[in-house]
This record gives structure tokens, C-alpha cells and sequence, in this order.
């Protein structure tokens, strides 16, 4: 029996170069600095503490970006995956030898 198979929804055109993003991993770097400083030197176990809190506050701030509209664009479902299968064309969609497609 032939299987078909939906059209994955194509990815977004920003592949995930948004401002959110950009913001929680700058400050994932950031706080990254302090901790492998604080491992180094040292006595200077306060800077593991630091770059902990900058990377749980660069977290906060790419949800709270992301949910402010600045991340990923929400809304694209099964509708939108829909309307891109209807647009591609056959042979694209569907394999023209379902049984070697499966063949190992």
C-alpha cells in the first residue's frame, strides 16, 4: 500500500535570527565569561554566582522578548502547512515508487 505523507510547513524566513534570540544568547555568552573565570582563579567563587544570575536574567529577557512579539512568529499551523501542500506541486509531495522509498 502506498503511504503519502503531508508537506512539512517550510521554515521561517528569519531562521531564528530574531531579537529575542540574539539577546538571550549574547547574554549566555556574557554570563559564560564570569563562571569560566570563576572556575580559573582562585577564591573568586562570587563570579560563578554573577554569570549565573546574567544568564538566568538573559533567559528571562528572550521570553519576555519573544512573548512581546520579537521572536519567532506564532499562528503557523496545520492551515498554513495546508495551503503550502496545496501550492506544491505532485511529484514533490509524493514519491513515484512508494516501495522504494521504504527499501533499506
Amino acid at each position: 500500500m502506498p503511504k503519502t505523507y503531508a508537506v512539512p510547513p517550510p521554515p521561517h524566513h528569519n531562521e531564528g535570527k530574531t531579537i529575542a534570540a540574539w539577546a538571550m544568547n549574547l547574554g549566555i555568552v556574557a554570563g559564560s565569561i564570569p563562571i569560566a573565570a570563576g572556575l580559573i582563579l582562585p577564591d573568586m567563587n562570587i563570579l560563578l554566582w554573577i554569570g549565573a544570575g546574567i544568564i538566568a536574567v538573559s533567559i528571562v529577557l528572550g521570553i519576555v522578548l519573544s512573548l512581546a512579539g520579537l521572536g519567532q512568529p506564532k499562528g503557523y499551523g496545520m492551515a498554513a502547512a495546508a495551503s503550502t501542500a496545496n501550492g506544491s506541486a505532485d511529484q514533490n509531495a509524493r514519491s513515484e515508487r512508494p516501495a522504494g522509498a521504504d527499501a533499506r
